[in-house]
């Protein structure tokens, strides 16, 4: 019996050494929220089991807790009313030690409120909101506005300077004489030719009779697919002959052989 006893007591106190092997403690400071200071008389709690809560007299805390997850908090009073508060999420692994800090923040929405005291901050939004469906329309209406003569500007820029030139091109291609090519094209054939393949040929004739594709299409208001059909309609009239060089062609204009003849004649 008395055996039995031992037994036992040694066994109590074993399991008893064990929880207290495995218990940790949790401790650290309270601060306030704008000047971090520590502060006085906070309630600090913890759901362990049972519940735990103490009085941070001088901003300090400490608990000793099983392993698990916890949740501990602070609450700050002035008078009966909840001033300032926070929470925090532990996990207890082991026994050791664990420190965390704690940082109350104020509590607006717990302080009595009759419907008036927050009248000025409401008058400052709706005046905002009010400047707001004043302002904007305003300021979009300018904006728009001003996109609208930019591109009224750069639209009749570019038409003015789009009629500059066809005017140009046109005068130019009316006053081509027929008296500088009479060597190349008869005159009831010339007659025939429209003004652009005249242009065309006048612009050959003055670079010495040759002239590069892509050359020829940046001294034309027409397109590349157009320059090129109007290269081939003066080829197939024998006025011109095309000639391919690298990745280009080459443009000759051609002699008349009753012009050739005629000054072998003379």
């Amino acid at each position: 019996m008395i055996l039995l006893c031992l037994i036992a007591t040694v066994m109590l106190a074993g399991v008893q050494f064990s929880t207290a092997a495995e218990m940790a403690t949790i401790h650290g400071a309270v601060y306030e929220w704008n000047s971090f200071d520590p502060l006085e008389d906070v309630i600090v709690e913890v759901n362990s089991t049972p519940p735990q809560s103490m009085l941070a007299k001088y901003g300090i805390y400490s608990f000793n807790l099983e392993p698990g997850d916890y949740l501990i908090s602070a609450s700050f009073y002035g008078g009966n009313n909840l001033v300032a508060y926070t929470e925090e999420e532990i996990t207890i692994t082991g026994d050791g030690d664990y420190v965390m800090d704690l940082l109350l923040l104020p509590v607006y929405y717990d302080a009595p409120f009759n419907g008036t005291e927050f009248s000025e901050l409401d008058e400052i939004a709706n005046l905002s909101d009010a400047n707001d469906r004043e302002t904007n329309p305003f300021s979009l209406s300018i904006i728009l506005i001003l996109i609208f003569i930019a591109v009224l500007s750069v639209g009749g820029y570019y038409f003015v300077k789009q009629r500059s030139v066809t005017s140009i091109s046109e005068d130019d291609s009316h006053h081509i004489s027929h008296d500088n090519f009479g060597s190349i094209i008869p005159d009831d054939k010339w007659q025939e030719l429209p003004d652009d393949l005249r242009e065309v040929i006048d612009l050959i004739a003055k670079n010495e009779g040759r002239i590069t594709q892509k050359e020829l299409r940046t001294k034309v208001k027409h397109s590349e697919a157009k320059v090129s059909l109007m290269v081939s309609d003066l080829e197939s009239r024998g006025i011109v002959r095309k000639f391919k060089k690298g990745r280009g062609n080459v443009i000759i204009l051609e002699k008349r052989e009753d012009a050739e003849d005629s000054n072998q004649n003379v």
